[in-house]
C-alpha cells in the first residue's frame, strides 16, 4: 500500500505543483522534499516512503542515480521519474535500474495522476511518447543493474 511519498524536484514551481497534487487529490502523505540529489537521499532514507518521485537532472547526485542507490538499499520503495529530461538514454538507464514509472513533465497533471495510478496498482506506467521511444526489448532490461556495484564501466584500452 502507498502512502508515503518523498519528492525530489529542483524547481520550486514543479514541486510546489506537484505538492499541491498530491495533498488535493490523492490519499498519500508527503513526509519529505528536496532540490538537491544528496539531501534527497540522506531524506529518503531517515523517511523511507513508500513511493519517491522524482526528476533526473537535480544537483549533487541525478535522478538515475537516486533510482539505483534506492533500489538496492529500500528494495520495496516504488520510484516513480518525472522530468523532461526524455531521451533513450536515459529511458534504458530507468529502466536497468528498474523503475516503477516514467511520466514526462509534458504530459502534465494527467500523466502524473495515471503514474501514481498505475503504481499503486502494482504497475509500471510511461508516458505515451516514452512508450513509443522504448523498443520492443527495453523492458527486458528491467532485470539488469545499470551499473556494476561499485564499479565504473569499462575503458576502452589503447591501441596497440
Amino acid at each position: 500500500m502507498i502512502k508515503r511519498v518523498y519528492l525530489i524536484e529542483d524547481e520550486a514551481m514543479v514541486l510546489d505543483f506537484c505538492s499541491e497534487y498530491i495533498r488535493t487529490f490523492t490519499d498519500m502523505e508527503i513526509v519529505g522534499s528536496s532540490g538537491n540529489g544528496q539531501e534527497a537521499l540522506k531524506g529518503v532514507m531517515e523517511t523511507k516512503p513508500d513511493l519517491v518521485l522524482v526528476d533526473i537532472r537535480l544537483p549533487e547526485v541525478n535522478g538515475l542515480e537516486i533510482l539505483s542507490i534506492l533500489k538496492r538499499k529500500l528494495p520495496e520503495c516504488k520510484v516513480l521519474i518525472f522530468t523532461a529530461t526524455v531521451t533513450p538514454h536515459t529511458i534504458r538507464t530507468a529502466l536497468q535500474g528498474g523503475v516503477d514509472g516514467f511520466v514526462e513533465k509534458a504530459e502534465g497533471l494527467q500523466g502524473l495522476k495515471h503514474g501514481f495510478e498505475a503504481v499503486k496498482e502494482g504497475k509500471r506506467y510511461f508516458s505515451p511518447h516514452i512508450k513509443r521511444m522504448m523498443s520492443p526489448y527495453d523492458d527486458d532490461l528491467s532485470s539488469r543493474a545499470p551499473f556494476a556495484a561499485g564499479k565504473p564501466p569499462a575503458q576502452p584500452g589503447p591501441k596497440s
